[in-house]
């Protein structure tokens, strides 16, 4: 990983803030606000005013934006991308899904279920405040700009997969109630099946381009070191990742996968992305 370099006064500040690491309470009060999201959204069936679930969406933007205070906290007080330890990765992953899921709805005004995107980004900061936001020691600081490009890239991309994941999860589900004839409750929350598979389509898209970059730039970089020191199974990891997108997109676009069986492949893509970005943790090499 590297650290790129910050401006002059942008260091006289991170010196400043050098001493103080974000503190546990910090994240688990974070993660607080998306339980509450996550809540308020899982109980907006019983609300007819519809008050419950544009409050849990409010929430949701509001611990985003508390989020990215804190990420960019990290950076200055570290002079580096916050992707230094595992628990900065889980916090930038917890950035990275919620905020796709923010952009998808106000960009496109498709919104995928507040309380499965608060719930994902809730476990993952539970899970680095009891990791701890320290800075891994073994970690390559030789301040090359591409290597945090692509390792920016890959998180990215690893983000597009978690929300397409639960993209498709919600496919399943509208496709499962709709066929039975089930309309309220839960159900009720999720988006139609045209949206979720139109904007599935479009996620794992980006997740090829986005992945394909990380691995570009990644050998260029091991071509010039010495591959024993590349971790094989995280590159098998990500290189079958990126061979699963691919192939998805390329028979999606012949007409190959419709629908249900698009979004189960979605799903079982993303099983080789965890186990990619579990060996991309800086505590698991």
């Amino acid at each position: 990983m590297s650290h790129l370099p910050l401006s002059q006064p942008m260091l006289t500040v991170a010196a400043e803030l050098a001493a103080h690491p974000l503190a546990r309470d910090c994240l688990l009060g974070c993660a607080a606000v998306f339980v509450a999201a996550a809540l308020l959204d899982a109980l907006a069936p019983k609300d007819a005013s519809g008050k419950l679930q544009a409050s849990g969406l409010w929430l949701l933007r509001g611990g985003w934006v508390l989020l990215t205070t804190m990420l960019a906290y990290q950076g200055l007080r570290t002079n580096a991308l916050p992707i230094a330890s595992a628990a900065e990765v889980l916090l930038s992953i917890a950035w990275g899904v919620s905020g796709l899921a923010l952009f998808l709805d106000l960009t496109f005004n498709h919104r995928l279920p507040t309380w499965a995107i608060a719930g994902t980004t809730a476990l993952c900061l539970v899970a680095a405040a009891f990791l701890g936001v320290v800075e891994h020691p073994g970690l390559d600081k030789t301040g090359k700009p591409l290597i945090a490009i692509h390792v920016g890239a890959a998180i990215l991309a690893y983000c597009v997969l978690g929300a397409q994941a639960l993209n498709s999860a919600a496919f399943l589900l509208q496709d499962r109630a709709l066929a039975r004839h089930q309309f309220g409750g839960i159900y009720a929350l999720l988006p139609a099946l045209v949206p979720l598979d139109r904007i599935g389509a479009q996620l794992m898209g980006a997740a090829v381009w986005l992945l394909g970059l990380s691995l570009v730039i990644g050998a260029t970089d091991w071509a010039q070191r010495d591959l024993a020191l590349v971790a094989a199974p995280k590159l098998i990891a990500a290189l079958i990742t990126w061979l699963a997108c691919f192939w998805i997109v390329v028979h999606r676009r012949r007409q190959r996968l419709p629908g249900a069986s698009f979004a189960r492949a979605s799903l079982l893509a993303f099983i080789p992305a965890l186990i990619a970005l579990y060996l991309s943790l800086p505590s698991s090499r």
